[in-house]
């Protein structure tokens, strides 16, 4: 993906003013990938493990988990897509009719939410501006974890302060699961029933699925 398409897509910008984030997953950091991004980016990586480390459990600023994935899900599912084809073309349609208005104000609410977490504790942040309906954590949320999001958060501040566009050159990244079926993982969940079957069918784990990598 970084190689043979995004990289080669960077040649129509000025690198040179452009910043790249990514967050903490083993497969973003391992010592390939992280050489090969500050080869491309030098010292304007936002990444564990990169010049400028980026805070862990803070999908709340990063504006694919907060608004992207969500809103092209919600439209990508609207005709029920049959076929991965379909939903693949279903996605490209979706992503491309996003208008650049709306992303104005995506990564404009971004800036909101630097304020919000200098002032608040944890789960403010987490039950206030996600406005969480139901929430699953993998990982337990630490003292460190916040002081490391405040760090990060003074950090993009006093960047903002000598170049006030600052926040418009930066590339969020990350990817998403796209179940044909609209499934969402529960964690290996099993729904377990009282009654002894008789006959069962064997159906596959899990059905038909795109992973998509996005750059905002």
């Amino acid at each position: 993906m970084i190689t043979n398409f995004f990289i080669p897509e960077l040649n129509n910008h000025d690198v040179q003013e452009l910043w790249f984030q990514q967050d903490g997953a083993t497969c973003h950091t391992i010592r390939a990938t992280i050489d090969l991004l500050k080869d491309t980016f030098g010292d304007r990586l936002i990444s564990r493990f990169g010049p400028v480390n980026w805070p862990p459990i803070s999908c709340d600023l990063t504006p694919l988990d907060y608004f992207l994935w969500s809103y092209v899900k919600s439209l990508v599912y609207a005709d029920k897509p049959q076929t991965p084809d379909y939903l693949e073309d279903n996605i490209h349609h979706v992503i491309a009719d996003i208008r650049p208005q709306m992303l104005e104000k995506v990564i404009e609410n971004w800036m909101s939410r630097l304020d919000y977490i200098r002032g608040s504790p944890m789960p403010e942040i987490i039950f206030k501006i996600c406005q969480v309906i139901y929430s699953q954590f993998g990982l337990a949320i630490h003292q460190n974890d916040h002081q490391a999001r405040r760090r990060f958060v003074e950090w993009a501040q006093n960047d903002i302060a000598v170049v006030p566009d600052f926040h418009k050159r930066i590339l969020f990244s990350d990817e998403a699961l796209f179940w044909l079926n609209g499934y969402i993982n529960k964690q290996n969940c099993r729904i377990w029933s009282e009654a002894n079957p008789q006959v069962y069918v064997e159906t596959p784990l899990h059905p038909e699925k795109l992973t998509v990598w996005c750059a905002l």
